[in-house]
C-alpha cells in the first residue's frame, strides 16, 4: 500500500470510510503533512479522502489562500464537487486536480455553475465518467470564463459530447485542451477539428 508519514491512507476502507474523531484527526494529520508552508498549495494525490474528509479540510482555516489544490485520486464523486463549488475557501484557487475520483455528469454541472471557483484557470478531469451528457451542459453551461486548460481524457466521451465542445461559445479563454483516449470515432474527431472553440487553441489532443 502507497504510504505518507508511514501511515496507510490508500486502503479502501481508510481514510474514505472513517468517521467522526477519527476522521478529523486523520484530516489534520494529511494537512499537516502536505499544505506548503505558505498555504497555497495542497496534494493530497491519492489520498482517498472521499467526500466527508474533503468536507473536513475544507473547514480548515490553513487553507484560506490556497491557489493549487490536488485532488486526484480521492473517491470525492459528485458529493465532492458540490463541496468544492460552494465553499468559500477554495475560491482563490486556480489550478485543480480532480481526476479519477468517479466523477459524472452531475459532478461537472455543479462545478461548472460555481461562482466559488470563479479564478480557475486549469482544470483537470481526466479518468472521470462525464459521459456526452456531462459534456454538452459543459459545452453549453460553463460559466468558468477564466479557463485556460483542461483536461477531459478517459471520460467516456462520444462524438456527440466531442462536436458540442468543439462548437461552445463558453471558453473565450480556453488555449489548452486534453481528450485522449474517449470514445469519439474518426470522423467525430475530424469533423471536431473544425469547430471554431477547437480551432482556436494552441494545443488540441484528441
Amino acid at each position: 500500500m502507497p504510504s505518507l508519514s508511514g501511515y496507510r491512507i490508500y486502503d479502501t476502507a481508510e481514510p474514505c470510510n472513517y468517521t467522526g474523531q477519527k476522521l478529523i484527526d486523520m484530516m489534520n494529520k494529511i494537512l499537516d503533512d502536505h499544505t506548503d508552508p505558505k498555504g497555497r498549495e495542497l496534494s493530497l494525490h491519492g489520498c482517498c479522502i472521499g467526500p466527508m474528509g474533503l468536507e473536513v479540510i475544507a473547514r480548515d482555516p490553513r487553507l484560506e489562500n490556497i491557489k493549487r489544490l490536488n485532488l486526484g485520486g480521492n473517491k470525492i464523486g459528485d458529493e465532492g464537487c458540490s463541496i468544492l463549488a460552494h465553499t468559500p475557501v477554495f475560491s482563490k484557487l486556480q489550478w485543480l486536480e480532480l481526476g479519477g475520483n468517479r466523477i459524472g455528469p452531475q459532478g461537472i454541472q455543479i462545478l461548472m455553475k460555481s461562482e466559488v471557483l470563479k479564478k480557475l484557470k486549469t482544470l483537470n478531469l481526466y479518468l472521470n465518467v462525464l459521459k456526452d451528457e456531462g459534456v454538452k451542459f459543459l459545452a453549453k453551461g460553463n460559466q468558468l470564463d477564466r479557463l485556460e486548460e483542461m483536461d477531459l481524457a478517459q471520460n467516456e466521451i462520444g462524438d456527440e459530447g466531442l462536436l458540442a465542445l468543439a462548437y461552445s461559445d463558453r471558453f473565450p479563454n480556453l488555449v489548452s485542451l486534453a481528450l485522449d483516449n474517449n470514445f469519439a470515432t474518426r470522423s467525430g474527431k475530424t469533423d471536431a477539428k473544425l469547430g471554431p472553440n477547437f480551432k482556436k487553441l494552441d494545443s488540441l489532443n484528441i
